[in-house]
């Protein structure tokens, strides 16, 4: 009764907000900070020093530009992040001619065609035979990974929302979730957020689809919102399209879940400057194969993130990342309220990864990895434990065991399966298939274009 009486409450709410055309005043940018996910206190900006001690720019700033390794310059010892070179100025003014490594990486890019020698600004790590495939993954990422123009796109439109919002739920909470606060996201990306209305738990099927169908009824009268609609499922979401940014929207009621996952990611996104660029190439390839969409009974964004950190964790010798959640088990407890929860990433985890694998050669790992090595019969992914578990093993929350069926990927926080879309057997036979022959084909010509010139 609660419910039905605020959602009530929602169309003089709405009404009210839309009259002040917050949206289209815009908002008052005193800063360049990224705020956390609901507060606009400041945390980490695109430009601050992620984890880890060999990590430079190239894996925090969005508007950056890659180079092709030069040989003419020296060979980059495999591992190392790719270095931006200054410009000709700042070697001019610096003692003996060069710039030390600090003060390179903090100097501002210079643009450029990604594809160009000439014009970049990056010496990127490569190894013999790999690097086609490495500079492929890096000039994809440079080209299409989201700028801080789009980032203060969807900033603004979740201050527009939560200005309308709060005229039916005066005390609520308006967070910005996945992969645009992970750092997954790429130029087209929609944006996910996250309304919580309280901080008890809702019923999704019932109380959280009433709450946005009355929201998207609400939203007609809002001059910058066309094309809403509420998806039904286990976490329903509104869908709508802001007219004014150009940008997509997925709004969910209460999926704390959510939350705590862009916590954790966000981190891992950050701890090597190799992970960022990896996610962005796997899901274009994913895409392209047509295996990237869990409507489609194939793998969803989130279950491929977690994909690569689990091979990144327990797939390769040395790791490339450690196991967050055992390291610090206080900082990512699913007892923390959400509220404080924050995306800075100041918090210094002492975790330094002797792997010094290339991109190309991380890209192939992957691709071996699960064609040929992991168990799909039997084994379950946990990046909650670093490590493999099996069926017998799994926490089988709600009792639910149909859900373990072809892939297996545990949720790090709720102990469901990410990947319970892939429960038919002829689109999982796809699924392999596509990366045996993606293993094969690149293995042989270490060229990335003969697996995105036609699909497997």
């Amino acid at each position: 009764m609660v419910v039905r009486s605020v959602c009530c409450n929602i169309y003089s709410g709405f009404i009210m907000h839309q009259r002040t055309n917050a949206h289209r005043q815009g908002f008052n940018r005193r800063s360049n900070e990224i705020p956390t996910f609901e507060t606009g206190s400041p945390t980490a900006s695109t430009s601050q020093r992620p984890y880890g001690r060999d990590h430079n720019s190239s894996a925090r700033n969005h508007s950056q530009n890659g180079r092709e390794y030069d040989h003419s310059r020296g060979q980059k010892r495999r591992g190392e992040s790719p270095e931006r070179l200054p410009d000709k100025r700042a070697r001019d003014s610096s003692e003996d001619g060069k710039l030390n490594r600090r003060s390179s990486q903090q100097s501002s890019p210079r643009t450029g065609s990604p594809s160009s020698v000439v014009n970049n600004n990056y010496i990127v790590p490569v190894s013999r035979g790999t690097e086609k495939i490495t500079m492929a993954i890096w000039n994809y990422f440079i080209s299409h990974q989201m700028s801080e123009e789009d980032l203060k796109k969807k900033l603004l439109l979740r201050k527009s929302l939560l200005s309308i919002f709060t005229g039916a739920f005066p005390n609520c909470r308006l967070f910005m979730v996945g992969s645009s606060m992970t750092g997954f996201a790429t130029k087209t990306s929609d944006v996910d957020m996250c309304l919580m209305v309280t901080q008890d738990e809702v019923d999704q099927k019932r109380d959280a689809t009433l709450i946005l169908n009355s929201i998207a009824r609400a939203l007609k009268s809002c001059s910058f919102v066309r094309h809403s609609q509420v998806i039904r499922a286990k976490v329903p979401i509104l869908k709508f399209y802001d007219q004014v940014s150009g940008v997509e929207c997925d709004l969910n009621v209460n999926n704390i879940i959510g939350i705590r996952n862009t916590h954790l990611l966000r981190h891992y996104a950050y701890m090597d400057w190799r992970v960022r660029p990896l996610i962005l190439f796997i899901k274009k390839w994913a895409r392209f194969h047509d295996i990237n969409d869990a409507s489609k009974k194939s793998i969803s964004s989130y279950s491929l993130s977690l994909m690569l950190i689990h091979y990144l964790q327990a797939g390769i010798k040395p790791p490339v990342l450690p196991c967050l959640q055992q390291m610090k088990p206080e900082m990512y407890s699913p007892k923390i309220d959400v509220r404080r929860l924050s995306l800075s990433l100041q918090d210094k985890i002492d975790f330094t990864s002797q792997n010094q694998a290339t991109l190309g050669e991380l890209f192939l790992g992957f691709l071996n990895y699960y064609s040929f090595v992991f168990a799909y019969n039997n084994e379950v992914i946990s990046i909650r434990l670093g490590k493999c578990m099996s069926r017998a093993e799994v926490r089988n929350p709600g009792g639910d065991s149909m859900q373990w069926k072809f892939l297996n990927i545990e949720e790090p926080f709720e102990g469901s399966n990410t990947a319970r879309s892939v429960y038919d057997l002829h689109v999982f036979t796809r699924i392999l298939r596509v990366l045996r022959a993606s293993y094969k084909t690149l293995e042989n010509s270490r060229d990335t274009e003969t697996i995105l010139s036609r699909p497997f």
